[in-house]
């Protein structure tokens, strides 16, 4: 449970030159089954925390999150994510619109990017928001989904792990 799943607490280390926080990380096995990425690292994340999944897996981020339990409300996200489908973007249709529409309205406060290598980097919003400027953009949804725009993140990439390690307390 969660006496043997260090790391799993947001207690952040102190950048010491800047001396801003900085997020944590750990590793966690693959177990899920699933064929989608996000849900599989949602799963995987919930077993070393040692809950059971509660809800559906596609979860309104305004009233939920991925996984809220012990104090925590997560979003959970794995490569090539996206940030909200673009019915939900209320019309807007740029990233700095979108993201700002996103961050004020989220229940989560925590946010778990999960690497293919099940390294998950557990971030605030701060953080979140410089890495999902930073590896995120603006595209437009399938006509068959409404043809909106959305925030999605590009797959993950050598890059973009590099920039997460970078950023670890």
């Amino acid at each position: 449970m969660l006496d043997s799943a260090p790391g799993l607490w947001y207690t952040k280390g102190e950048d010491k030159e800047r001396g801003t926080p900085k997020m944590t990380t750990f590793t966690i096995n693959h177990i899920s089954d699933s064929r989608n990425a996000g849900i599989a690292r949602e799963h995987d994340l919930c077993a070393y925390m040692g809950i059971n999944r509660v809800h559906h897996d596609s979860t309104d981020y305004r009233t939920s999150s991925d996984i809220c339990a012990h104090g925590m409300n997560i979003s959970v996200k794995a490569s090539a994510f996206t940030l909200m489908s673009g019915n939900m973007c209320e019309g807007k249709t740029n990233f700095d619109d979108i993201w700002t529409l996103y961050k004020s309205t989220t229940h989560s406060d925590t946010f778990a990017y999960i690497t293919e290598d099940y390294t998950v980097y557990m971030m605030n919003i701060a953080e979140f928001e410089q890495f999902v400027y930073m590896f995120g953009r603006t595209e437009r949804e399938s006509e068959k989904n409404g043809g909106a725009m959305k925030i999605r993140c590009r797959k993950e990439t050598r890059k973009m792990v590099e920039w997460l390690s970078a950023h670890v307390a």
